[in-house]
């Protein structure tokens, strides 16, 4: 009786034993699983989305944006995206600073450019074909060159 007993005990141990490391397994892989970490929005980073507030959506830069080269450091690049009705421009740094949101204006000599109403802090236009982004008259950022 005593070992039919110390045998049961024995058993519902590794039992439950057994079961508490598959839990820890299936909670391990289920943190871990690509596509487990959306945003706030509902993004995906580990599938390269983004939130864009122009466009309302998860965006892949590289997608939707047109890539922009540090006139200064070519280790720095930076995304503009626009609005559908481009009405508006947003604008990624790969350094992790806030993204700016412009507003497009009409120039007196023809054209548009995109900045924040009497802020001429930075300027998004299209000059000599190449998208530019501009500081206080300074050029700090161009159209990327495409890879072929």
């Amino acid at each position: 009786m005593k070992a039919g007993y110390i045998c049961l005990l024995l058993l519902m141990g590794a039992s439950v034993a057994l079961t508490a490391c598959g839990n820890t397994k299936n909670k391990k892989a289920e943190s871990n699983a690509v596509g487990n970490d959306k945003d706030e929005h509902g993004c995906i980073a580990s599938a390269g989305y983004t939130w864009s507030e122009v466009q309302k959506d998860c965006i892949r830069l590289w997608e939707k944006g047109v890539r922009m080269e540090d006139v200064a450091d070519k280790e720095k690049s930076a995304y503009i995206v626009f609005a559908p009705d481009s009405l508006q421009v947003e604008l990624f740094f790969s350094d992790e600073r806030p993204n700016d949101i412009l507003d497009r204006r009409s120039l007196p000599a023809g054209g548009y450019a995109w900045n924040v109403e009497d802020d001429d802090t930075k300027n998004v236009r299209m000059e000599n074909g190449k998208w530019t982004i501009s500081q206080r008259g300074n050029l700090i950022y161009q159209q990327a060159e495409d890879v072929q």
